[in-house]
C-alpha cells in the first residue's frame, strides 16, 4: 500500500508452516542401557550418540556420578560398564531410577529399573 510519500509500506511476509525464524536447535542425544534392570552393585554398559565430537561424557544414576567417557569423532560411545551405586541396595524392587548421560549442554536419560 502507497504512503503519502508515494513509497510502499513494507509488510511482514509470513513464513511456511514448520519454519522457524529462530536459530535451530543441535541435534537431541541419546542414551541406551543393556540391561534395563539390575540390582545395586550390578554392572549397566551405556550407550549413546548425539554428543560433541570427542566430548567427555559424565554418566549418573539418579544424579549420583557413576563414570565417564570420551565420545568418538562423530560424538558416540558404546558399552562403556559403569555400576549401579550401592546406595540403592535397600530400594524396593521395582524402582525406577535415572541414568543420565551429559556433555555440556548435551543431555539424555533412560530408566532403569532395580531389582535385588
Amino acid at each position: 500500500m502507497p504512503t503519502p510519500t508515494g513509497l510502499p509500506v513494507p509488510t511482514a511476509v509470513p513464513l511456511p508452516a514448520g519454519i522457524s525464524s529462530t536459530a535451530v536447535a543441535p541435534p537431541a542425544a541419546h542414551l541406551a542401557a543393556q540391561p534395563l534392570a539390575g540390582p545395586a552393585g550390578g554392572e549397566v554398559r551405556l550407550s549413546g550418540e548425539g554428543y560433541p565430537a570427542h566430548g567427555r561424557v559424565v554418566f549418573t544414576f539418579h544424579g549420583e556420578r557413576v563414570g565417564d567417557t570420551t565420545a568418538d569423532a562423530v560424538g558416540r560411545f558404546a558399552g562403556v560398564p559403569v555400576r549401579v551405586p550401592d546406595a540403592f541396595r535397600d530400594a524396593e524392587p521395582g524402582a525406577q531410577v535415572t541414568v543420565g548421560a551429559t556433555s555440556g549442554p548435551f543431555y539424555a536419560e533412560v530408566r532403569f529399573v532395580l531389582t535385588r
